[in-house]
């Protein structure tokens, strides 16, 4: 059996990785390629690094990271308000989708908001929300939003 999957292998690296590996399917899409940014945009940052021995590329990588936070840090500097620019941009965004919410409370500090077809369960007391955005932005959703002007205060 183990004779089969080596020849297996052996005759499928005749074809390009584009028609068999997984990494360059986009099954969402129903395209069947792959635009993997991320992987190809780090793979770009450390190709100098990459030919290193391990502990010499990762010193290399550490070395770059720390200009990176410099930079963050230097722009960041040139914030004139509280929040970054890119923050308030997104909760712009969400305060106009908030628009065409429905809320309806649920007691105490708990929201159901309805956005189109999805129903949200949100919760001003733990700063939570079912869409998962707040939680992984640190940006309050539009459904919170949404709950925060139901019950007049200020997002």
């Amino acid at each position: 059996m183990g004779s089969v999957t080596e020849q297996a292998a052996k005759d499928l690296l005749w074809y390009p990785p584009k028609h068999w590996c997984g990494a360059y399917f986009d099954i969402v899409g129903k395209n069947f390629t792959c635009e993997n940014n991320f992987t190809e945009s780090f793979n770009k940052w450390i190709l100098a690094a990459r030919a290193k021995p391990i502990i010499k590329m990762l010193e290399d990588i550490r070395i770059k990271v720390m200009g990176r936070l410099e930079d963050f840090e230097e722009e960041g500097e040139k914030w004139i308000e509280n929040f970054c620019p890119y923050a308030m941009e997104l909760y712009n965004d969400f305060k106009i989708i908030a628009q065409s919410c429905h809320v309806q409370a649920n007691g105490g500090l708990g929201y159901e908001v309805v956005e189109c077809t999805d129903r949200h369960v949100m919760s001003l007391a733990s700063k939570r929300c079912t869409c998962r955005t707040w939680d992984l932005t640190g940006i309050p959703c539009p459904h919170a939003i949404k709950a925060l002007e139901h019950g007049k205060q200020e997002p």
